[in-house]
C-alpha cells in the first residue's frame, strides 16, 4: 500500500490562511500520510535550501507534538506518525522553519486537521466467538459533523 501524499502551500507571512481545506484522516493510521508543504513567503516561493523544519500539532485534547521534518526539492515533508492520530477530533498545526544556525525561527500559517474515529473493536472473553464491534463508537456521529472551528 502506498502512502497518501497531501500538498500544502502555506505562507510565512500568514496571510493566505484560507489556501488549505481541512484535512482528514483516520484515527490510529501510522505513517501512511506524508504533508508536502511549499512554503511561501509573501506569495513568493521561499528558499528552504539552508533550513529545518519542525511540525508543531496541537491534538483535539489540546496536548502539543512536535515531530522533525524534512527539507525535500525545497519542500517541507512529514510523514505522520501514530501520535498524531492517536486522538480523533480536530487539530491545529503549523511548521517551525530555522535557518541553518538557528539564529532566525519562523512559522508558516496553520492548517486544520480532522481526525475521523476508528472502529475500535470489542475484546473478546473467548477467542472461538465472532468479533463484536463497539457500538458505542458507531452511535458517535461525529465523522458526520462538518468540522466546526472556533
Amino acid at each position: 500500500m502506498d502512502t497518501v501524499t497531501i500538498p500544502l502551500t502555506l505562507d510565512l507571512s500568514k496571510q493566505n490562511s484560507t489556501l488549505n481545506e481541512i484535512t482528514r484522516l483516520r484515527q490510529n493510521e501510522s505513517n501512511s500520510t506524508i504533508l508536502q508543504a511549499k512554503v511561501l513567503d509573501h506569495n513568493e516561493e521561499f528558499d528552504l535550501s539552508q533550513c529545518s523544519a519542525e511540525l508543531h500539532f496541537k491534538k483535539p485534547n489540546g496536548e502539543i507534538c512536535v515531530q522533525a521534518a524534512q527539507i525535500e526539492d525545497n519542500n517541507v515533508v512529514c510523514t505522520l506518525n501514530n501520535e498524531i492520530t492517536a486522538i480523533s477530533g480536530n487539530a491545529e498545526a503549523y511548521f517551525q522553519i530555522c535557518n541553518k544556525d538557528k539564529a532566525v525561527v519562523n512559522t508558516t500559517n496553520t492548517f486544520y486537521l480532522q481526525i475521523l474515529p476508528g472502529l475500535t473493536p470489542v475484546k473478546k472473553k473467548d477467542p472461538n466467538e465472532p468479533q463484536p464491534i463497539d457500538l458505542h463508537t458507531l452511535s458517535n456521529n461525529n465523522e458526520r459533523k462538518v468540522a466546526e472551528w472556533i
